[in-house]
């Protein structure tokens, strides 16, 4: 008949390992008739051979289908753990050889502890015992002889003593996460010292003894069998299994998946882009978040920058496409391209000049800021509306819901003249704009929309056109000491800031721009932007935009 060749489950592993280990040391010197001559192998040399782990598979293969012959010649008659508890009327059972080791009051006996003498293997094809999480029972203790001698075939060893039964237990760990904890186990509230711990030379661990302890950085996710030796009183030493679980490093887990090739609107997954010149240095950066990746889906956030030919103004804005609405990242790219034609038109002609001319008078003339804010109000309502009437036709043209496109909107025109700086914005949605510097001070342009629940937000659309609240969504400042003007969307700002108080804090924004800085010093500042926004945050796996003016 053919046997299965199959390997021990983890649970298979801890419990058996004690029972297997015995029949290894049984064929040296354990038994009346050992199979092998071990007087010329070292203790040292027999201990490494019965605690390898290839010799535990083979040695668990072998009974394996030494117990699938036997059910197969005697079916309804399974064999049974021989042990000296059982009776003489009992099942069958293997042939008697249950392993034990010479009488520890042989005078010519080492007590050096080297393996174990517990009886033979239990039944494989019955279900073992399941042990509780991260805890192994230790098995009896193991008195070799001394090197080169083997016990008198005329003398059968006497059964040792009833082996404290010990679980061990260690907390979790992760792989590439500084590691460091004790092997609890106790005997009747005494606790065990370890001596010494045999685990994976590719698992990152070691184990210090005089401490007790397992320390090191983990290398390898999954469950670990940890073979241990113990004592309680330094005179006899048991051996034991203890689990050690790892878990994967988080970021290991996402994959990269590709869109499907058909599906509409497609999106490259990162964008770019450097302006300079005129006093300008406008970088920007958008990518697709790992959720993304990991869905195989495209990116929906979008972002434009922008510097407008014969005058001092720029623009940026960006715009995140909703997750849950399906054509999303076109409703955030058409957000983005319209209100950026519209402020372009609007600035190139007579509302340019209208504004340009009031920041003359900014200090001297009580009523330029109420002329900047009146055309200010016009232009990015122009803009929005122009934006909401492309999604409610792109809608219409494809037979499509409009809030299938919805999208958020981020939006700032820029004007430098001298040391001074004037910003505008508008803000629909949740992210960010602020203006920060000098350093300890920001001065957020608006307040992110939130909903009743987490990742709510308010969208674009016609309803905010009308809402007597949208004035509140133009901010204006004029700064003479600024540092950095920032759009950014909730995928940059909920992992940096956490909560609306969060975006007020100024340590935040210094810490935040701590990692910005060096990164706009680089020859290529918007690649290194694109390539920081994939910093890995638990929990926050959104696309992440963001525009910087500095």
């Amino acid at each position: 008949m053919t046997v299965p060749q199959r390997k021990p489950t983890p649970e298979q592993h801890q419990n058996l390992a004690p029972e297997i280990e015995s029949l290894v040391w049984g064929l040296f010197k354990t038994t009346d008739q050992p199979f092998f001559d071990g007087s010329d192998c070292s203790p040292t040399a027999l201990n490494d051979f019965v605690h390898c782990d290839e010799v535990f598979d083979e040695t668990f293969r072998f009974l394996d289908g030494l117990t699938a012959i036997w059910n197969a010649r005697n079916p309804g008659r399974p064999l049974r753990p021989l042990s000296s508890a059982s009776s003489t009327d009992a099942a069958p059972a293997l042939p008697d050889q249950s392993l034990m080791l010479p009488d520890k009051t042989d005078p010519d006996a080492d007590h050096e502890t080297a393996g174990m003498n517990t009886p033979l293997l239990p039944t494989l094809s019955e279900s073992v015992d399941q042990p509780q999480p991260n805890a192994s029972v230790a098995s009896t203790p193991v008195t070799m002889t001394k090197p080169g001698q083997v016990p008198p075939a005329s003398a059968r060893p006497t059964p040792p003593a009833t082996v404290p039964t010990v679980r061990f237990y260690l907390p979790n760990g992760r792989v590439g996460v500084d590691y460091a904890a004790r092997i609890d186990g106790q005997i009747a509230g005494r606790p065990v010292r370890i001596t010494e711990v045999r685990m994976p030379d590719a698992l990152g661990l070691s184990f210090d003894a005089a401490q007790g302890e397992l320390h090191g950085i983990p290398t390898s996710a999954g469950e670990h069998q940890l073979r241990l030796r113990w004592t309680l009183d330094d005179r006899e030493v048991y051996s034991g299994a203890c689990l050690l679980i790892i878990n994967p490093d988080p970021k290991s887990l996402w994959q990269v998946n590709e869109p499907a090739a058909d599906a509409p609107y497609p999106k490259p997954h990162v964008a770019q882009a450097l302006l300079t010149g005129q006093g300008f240095r406008i970088a920007a950066a958008s990518r697709r978040g790992r959720s993304h990746e990991h869905a195989g889906t495209f990116r929906d956030d979008d972002v434009l920058i922008s510097r407008i030919p014969e005058t001092d103004w720029a623009l940026m804005l960006v715009a995140d496409g909703a997750g849950s609405a399906i054509f999303s990242r076109e409703g955030s790219r058409l957000a983005v391209a319209t209100a950026s034609d519209s402020l372009i038109a609007a600035l190139s002609g007579a509302t340019g000049d209208t504004l340009t001319a009031a920041l003359t008078r900014w200090e001297t003339d009580p009523d330029a800021t109420q002329t900047i804010g009146s055309a200010c109000h016009g232009l990015f309502h122009d803009a929005a509306r122009l934006a909401v009437q492309s999604i409610e036709q792109e809608a219409q043209t494809q037979c499509a819901e409009i809030r299938d496109y919805a999208t958020t909107l981020l939006a700032a025109i820029v004007n430098r003249h001298g040391d001074k700086t004037f910003l505008a914005t508008f803000w629909m949605g949740d992210g960010a704009i602020a203006a920060y510097g000098p350093r300890g001070k920001v001065r957020l342009m608006g307040t992110p929309d939130g909903g009743e629940f987490a990742g709510q937000t308010r969208f674009l659309d016609r309803a905010a056109l009308v809402d007597q609240g949208f004035a509140k969504r133009i901010g204006i400042g004029r700064f003479a000491d600024l540092t950095a003007i920032l759009l950014m969307t909730d995928g940059v700002s909920d992992p940096r800031f956490e909560t609306d108080n969060g975006l007020n804090d100024p340590a935040r924004w210094d810490a935040l721009w701590d990692d910005l800085e060096p990164l706009l010093a680089t020859s290529e500042p918007s690649q290194s932007l694109c390539d920081w926004l994939h910093f890995f945050t638990p929990g926050h796996h959104d696309d992440r935009t963001l525009a910087v003016l500095w």
